[in-house]
């Protein structure tokens, strides 16, 4: 059993928080949408992490679903804690940064799609919270390519496979 999560694909989400004058962003595998209609996103957060403690005061929080080209900013996201560093005021946030327009979570750009959340409900999986958020604004960049993370490394969408 160990080491078998690794062999899942998955996108990227850089989720954004904010509580008491503090943003924060963390990588999270584990976010997907859970409905088109109402359009409604699942994310994941271990309950340890500064993200999880400002996503339950606040009950909001922003999803950046990266392109192909935030390898960086995901790599930064996702292996500093918001305790030890304000990761948004690193160089390679700054100026991907743009306000959201009914959160106060920032949300990153250059993602494929960023989505304003207000939390709907919760549940504990172990000592991961599931945050299922409404999204009140969205919006998406056609143009842009997902990236995929698959056994700690992250990959370009490939060709497509034709159906048989």
């Amino acid at each position: 059993m160990d080491n078998v999560h690794r062999y899942f694909a998955t996108t990227v989400g850089l989720v954004t928080s904010h509580h008491d004058g503090k943003s924060d962003v963390m990588a999270c595998e584990w976010t997907m949408c859970v409905s088109w209609n109402p359009l409604k996103i699942l994310v994941m957060v271990w309950n340890g992490h500064l993200t999880h403690e400002y996503i339950k005061a606040s009950g909001e929080f922003g999803v950046n679903l990266c392109s192909d080209q935030l390898a960086s900013q995901s790599n930064l996201a996702g292996s500093v804690s918001g305790r030890e560093k304000n990761k948004l005021d690193d160089s390679l946030f700054k100026d991907r940064l743009s306000p959201a327009k009914k959160i106060k979570a920032p949300l990153i750009e250059g993602c494929i799609v960023n989505a304003e959340c207000e939390v709907e409900e919760s549940f504990v999986l172990g000592s991961y919270t599931g945050f299922i958020g409404n999204a009140v604004e969205a919006k998406f960049d056609d143009q842009a390519k997902p990236m995929f993370y698959h056994q700690g490394k992250y990959f370009y969408l490939g060709d497509q496979i034709p159906k048989s």
